[in-house]
């Protein structure tokens, strides 16, 4: 009987994963793996890099001086403030009121209220015909003439993301997942196509190509794509391909639009998931969990990849390995951005210029910004819009 019972035993043991021992009181299983050996040892990574110049998210040729800044207060802002840079002027939105504001002759700034209903406001600003447009999240569009402000169309279409301008249209996207293209030379509009939007964060998404296609982001888990030759619409689930395909979980808190360098598509995940991935040939060329969370990034005509976390800066070649990394003090990041090969970090406490190679920060400009901060590089000057002011920066 002894021996039978024995034999109960291992088999049971030899057909089972359990564990067989003490379980403290307090224990509580995990489906959590630890990874031993590391490919972010930060304090290992130190290689100096000249990444050379920064293409994505957005190409800065501006020759500022960083050593000899000065900020200065454009104007007052508020959270849905809306700014364009157009024929010399800055154009403006706060509420109601449109602020148009010539760089050349300050005698010949104007304000413009709108007549807008409950709940509406001016949504984008555009060119056309060297004149200024403005599209309401209403989908009406009005006209500057002068001192006038003009309406030209009222599409009754609602609409919480930025459209995109294509030379003689403009397509714009409704809350239901509707897609509209309007012909810029008479106001006509027609229906395209429609999308299935997933579940994500409303973001300010850029327009992306590559040889073939745009790609744009509706919300963080939602991308669109269009045909570069006649900018029409297709479906093919890039994003649902790479969430199969990749090892690394789900990418669902895209930081930006995919962006295209040597064939394949750059994928950064707020969660702090990248994969460069080709959708042509369904190869995935390599991909990394850093397990932080990405706050920002630039990206360098030499393939370098440089991200902004809540404590760290870090460059990445374009085989996905940490080049170098450097530990920042500051406890309110929000992005950075790069002048004359130089990364500068945007806070709430002001401007930083870094000195990634040699783990120094070379200037500190101290001025209080908020969040949802956006960048524009206009000529020689960039401006810093955040939820309460408009800044330019300057020598």
């Amino acid at each position: 009987m002894k021996k039978i019972k024995y034999l109960i035993l291992l088999l049971a043991l030899s057909s089972c994963n359990q564990y067989l021992g003490t379980i403290d009181a307090d224990y509580t299983p995990s489906n959590e793996v630890t990874e031993i050996f590391s490919n972010l040892q930060y304090d290992d990574n130190n290689e100096e890099v000249d990444f050379g110049d920064i293409i994505y998210p957005k190409v800065n040729k501006s020759s500022l001086d960083i050593d000899n800044l000065n900020i200065t207060k454009i104007i007052n802002t508020d959270r849905n403030s809306v700014v364009n840079f157009l024929y010399d002027k800055i154009i403006l939105t706060k509420g109601k009121n449109v602020h148009v504001i010539d760089n050349k002759n300050k005698n010949n700034n104007f304000e413009y209220k709108l007549n807008l209903n409950q709940n509406e406001r001016v949504h984008y600003i555009f060119g056309n015909q060297d004149k200024i447009h403005l599209l309401t999240n209403n989908s009406r569009i009005f006209v500057i003439k002068a001192k006038n402000i003009i309406e030209l169309a009222d599409f009754e279409i609602f609409t919480n993301t930025n459209p995109i301008l294509l030379d003689k249209s403009l397509i714009i996207f409704s809350v239901f997942g509707d897609i509209y293209e309007v012909r810029l030379d008479n106001f006509s509009i027609f229906k395209q196509d429609n999308f299935n939007s997933r579940p994500g964060i409303s973001i300010k998404s850029n327009l992306f190509e590559d040889t073939l296609n745009l790609y744009y982001l509706i919300n963080t888990g939602t991308i669109v794509t269009f045909n570069k030759k006649n900018y029409k619409y297709y479906r093919n689930y890039i994003l649902e391909d790479l969430n199969i395909l990749s090892s690394l979980g789900i990418f669902n808190q895209l930081v930006d639009s995919p962006f295209n360098h040597n064939y394949y598509l750059y994928f950064i995940d707020r969660s702090g998931k990248i994969a460069v991935y080709n959708p042509n040939t369904s190869d995935i060329l390599w991909e990394l969990d850093i397990n932080e969370t990405i706050l920002s990034y630039l990206f360098s005509n030499d393939g370098y990849l440089i991200l902004l976390t809540f404590d760290k800066i870090l460059i990445l070649s374009n085989n996905g390995k940490i080049e170098n990394s450097y530990t920042h003090n500051k406890d309110s990041p929000i992005s950075i951005f790069n002048i004359q090969g130089n990364i500068n970090l945007i806070s709430e406490e002001g401007i930083s210029k870094l000195n990634i190679n040699d783990k120094s920060e070379v200037n500190f400009y101290k001025y209080k910004f908020t969040s949802n901060l956006d960048i524009y590089y206009q000529d020689q000057n960039i401006y810093v819009k955040d939820e309460k002011s408009l800044f330019r920066l300057s020598e």
